[in-house]
């Protein structure tokens, strides 16, 4: 923010978003409008769409200087979410944080055909094991939608415990079985040797193609959660290895995919016994690869 936007100038959000959004898409942000209202929003601690209402709201010194401050982050890329510290998933709020990779909208069709799925499942057979669940937008968005049990694994403690606050704060303290690990390993021998449901949203892209990402996702998420080994495939090798077998007679795994390497990893999961169903995401791209045993 400019060094005039002072305490004592009637500085008002109209017009800061006058200024601001010409200065932040000059800095290459691309949705300019919608964050430097999300920012206001967030330092005055209302809704987004109340900051319409209070255009003409002279701003204290103490809320000119938290917006100044936030949009030196947003300038420098970091995302929204972690500066807000919060996401949307599937109508639901998530905490999230630079331990955690940002929920993106694809993977709630992820989401939305498990509970398909379980919904005509008796149950007492809704068994559902979450592979790298982050922030755990996946497993307590299943089971905020119905009643199940649910594992979920990841080998980030820090990540973990934002699933934990998360679970708190949709009132599902207790009702997810945590576990850190890597993939199946982070099982014990008290945990169901077999699911009625397996989800993953794998780290999926190889280390070659950190260059073509967006600085916000660069510089900002953690490399764990995106990065996996040089061709990007290290992740559902290891998934490969022993899904089949976690797999209970009748269930399903939903993996979330990478779109340039579809063919690949469908390979990767073929078998005798399991039925391979592609779906794309809204673009058209194959996203969502479905495994029945």
């Amino acid at each position: 923010m400019p060094e005039d936007i002072e305490s004592k100038s009637p500085w008002t959000p109209l017009k800061i978003i006058q200024w601001a959004v010409p200065y932040l898409t000059q800095k290459g942000i691309l949705n300019a409008r919608f964050d430097i209202e999300t920012l206001i929003a967030f330092a005055l601690q209302i809704d987004r769409l109340k900051v319409y209402l209070q255009f003409d709201r002279p701003l204290d010194s103490s809320e000119l200087d938290l917006i100044r401050a936030l949009v030196k982050r947003r300038v420098q890329h970091e995302p929204i979410q972690y500066i807000t510290g919060k996401r949307e998933f599937y109508g639901l709020p998530f905490r999230v944080s630079p331990s955690v990779l940002i929920p993106r909208p694809e993977t709630e069709q992820l989401v939305e055909l498990a509970i398909q799925y379980l919904k005509g499942t008796p149950e007492e057979k809704r068994i559902v094991l979450d592979l790298g669940t982050g922030s755990g937008c996946i497993a307590l968005s299943i089971l905020k939608s119905l009643s199940c049990q649910v594992w979920a694994v990841d080998i980030s403690e820090n990540a973990l415990n934002i699933a934990l606050e998360n679970a708190k704060e949709l009132s599902l303290e207790g009702a997810v079985h945590w576990r850190q690990g890597n993939w199946f390993s982070a099982l014990g021998s008290n945990d169901p040797d077999q699911f009625q449901v397996i989800v993953s949203n794998p780290p999926y892209i190889a280390l070659s193609e950190e260059n073509e990402l967006a600085p916000e996702v660069k510089g900002f998420e953690p490399p764990e959660a995106l990065f996996a080994g040089e061709s990007g495939m290290d992740a559902y090798r290891d998934l490969a290895k022993s899904l089949n077998k976690r797999l209970i007679l009748g269930g399903i795994a939903l993996i979330e995919m990478h779109s340039n390497r579809y063919e690949s990893i469908s390979k990767l999961f073929e078998g005798p016994n399991l039925k391979e169903t592609l779906y794309p995401d809204l673009q058209g791209l194959p996203r969502i690869l479905k495994l029945e045993k």
